[in-house]
């Protein structure tokens, strides 16, 4: 597996949402560690802010879906999110156990939720010295623009849902890669993107016809919650 972002590029690759969400509890350990042994090049993880400051591993803006609890995670401390089960006796990981999990693997995705998630992820990623394998992403301009500005030469991707907006705005937020929604990855969106010299990372790909596709028209990577589905297409 790859062991930097750069690497990462140098060929076709598989991104696996919130982990083998497919298999096991979405934004968890366990989710994370079979994406890995289903070899899954990198890992795309939700950042968000616990109450009492501490950065939390989850999608939504609540834990009601994911785990059995309810409440909005700005509101629970982190003794009480980590209270809560997040399925087969999971709990909802801070951010240093998935960097941990992670580390001699493959590379991350880290997508930032929250604006106040941005340079509290930024600081821990670096101060475990593996910004090389970490890409933060997200559909914050405000998010990515912070990153930038503490380390330039931070990874930064910008995920979109609008046709050709997205390119140009990453582009002027200085990211190196888009993420777009994947019917928005029509052949010419790509080529127009390439020639920005983007690397084009569509989401979420979990039909294999579709990936097959999508490679074709340039794809860079594809982000799948079924990597079984998809590894072959690294060949």
């Amino acid at each position: 597996m790859p062991q930097s972002i750069e690497e990462m590029y140098d060929a076709f690759f598989v991104v696996v949402h919130r982990g083998a969400s497919a298999y096991e509890p979405e934004n968890t350990v366990r989710s994370i560690r079979r994406a890995f042994e289903m070899g899954s090049d990198a890992v795309e993880v939700d950042a968000r802010v616990s109450k009492d400051g501490h950065v939390v591993i989850i999608h939504d803006e609540t834990v009601d879906r994911t785990t059995n609890g309810t409440g909005l995670v700005s509101e629970l401390s982190l003794e009480e999110i980590r209270a809560l089960d997040a399925g087969k006796g999971e709990k909802i990981p801070i951010l240093q156990e998935v960097l941990e999990e992670i580390r001699g693997k493959g590379c991350l995705f880290l997508e930032i939720k929250v604006d106040e998630a941005a340079i509290p992820s930024l600081s821990l990623v670096e101060s475990m010295g593996i910004m090389d394998s970490v890409l933060f992403i997200s559909f914050s301009s405000g998010a990515l623009t912070s990153i930038k500005e503490v380390r330039r030469e931070a990874h930064t991707g910008f995920l979109y849902v609008k046709p050709f907006d997205g390119i140009i705005g990453a582009k002027k937020l200085g990211c190196e890669a888009v993420l777009p929604y994947y019917r928005l990855a029509t052949e010419k969106a790509i080529a127009f993107a390439h020639r920005m010299k983007l690397k084009v990372i569509p989401w979420t790909v979990d039909e294999l016809d579709v990936a097959k596709e999508l490679k074709r028209r340039g794809a860079d990577g594809i982000a799948t919650n079924r990597p079984d589905l998809m590894v072959d297409l690294k060949l």
